[in-house]
């Protein structure tokens, strides 16, 4: 993820090479490509797993991660929680919530990695 955002302002130079792109810009480029990056990212994993069949092994894992939580705290509070995650809405509130985390995660680490690749490109051209 950190190297599309670099390879995003590599290919931007490339393609403009006058221009004199900001770490902030080259954070946009970075976000930009995060964006994209996710997009091909979760429709080749939902392909993948209408293909291979494999939504079943996946929910199996989801609730025997949720059982092993679940097996630690003594909270009644806790426990009822864990009890949601175990139905059907629970399982897609996971699955939502785990795509939001990727989603933030790709934008993070591909605008982190445009902003070094601008920074790194700046300081080449002032030598």
């Amino acid at each position: 993820m950190i190297a599309a955002g670099v390879l995003s302002v590599l290919f931007y130079r490339r393609r403009n090479p006058v221009s004199n792109l900001t770490p902030a810009m080259g954070a946009r480029l970075g976000a930009v490509s995060g964006t994209m990056g996710f997009g091909i990212f979760a429709i080749f994993s939902a392909v993948g797993t209408l293909v291979f069949h494999s939504g079943g092994e996946l929910r199996a894992a989801l609730l025997e991660a949720i059982a092993q939580s679940a097996a630690r705290s003594a909270d009644p509070q806790v426990q009822r929680a864990f009890e949601y995650l175990k139905t059907p809405p629970g399982l897609a509130l996971m699955m939502g919530l785990s795509l939001v985390f990727v989603l933030v995660a790709f934008l993070i680490l591909s605008s982190l990695g445009g902003a070094v690749g601008a920074a790194m490109m700046r300081r080449k051209d002032r030598l």
